[in-house]
C-alpha cells in the first residue's frame, strides 16, 4: 500500500502546525518531503513520526545522573 503525499498545510493542520512552520522545517532539512517539481513539496505521515522520533529527546535517570556527575566536575 502506498502511503499519501500530504501538501505542508494539511500536514500541518494535522499536527497542529501552520504551513509556514512545516515549510520551516522542510527548508532547514530537518523534515523530509518528496519534491514533485520547484514549487511542489510534498509530505508523508511516516516522515513526520521520524522528525517526532528524531527531535524528541526523552530523559532516563540514566541521563539525569550523568548530568549532575558532569555539573560536578
Amino acid at each position: 500500500m502506498q502511503e499519501r503525499l500530504l501538501p505542508p498545510k494539511q500536514l500541518g493542520n494535522m499536527v497542529g502546525l501552520s504551513a509556514a512552520q512545516v515549510r520551516a522545517l522542510m527548508n532547514d532539512g530537518r523534515l523530509e518531503f518528496v519534491e514533485i517539481s520547484s514549487k511542489t513539496k510534498l509530505l508523508t505521515m511516516s516522515g513526520w513520526e521520524r522528525f517526532q522520533r528524531n527531535a524528541t529527546k526523552i530523559n532516563t535517570p540514566e541521563d539525569a545522573g550523568q548530568e549532575l556527575r558532569a555539573n560536578e566536575n
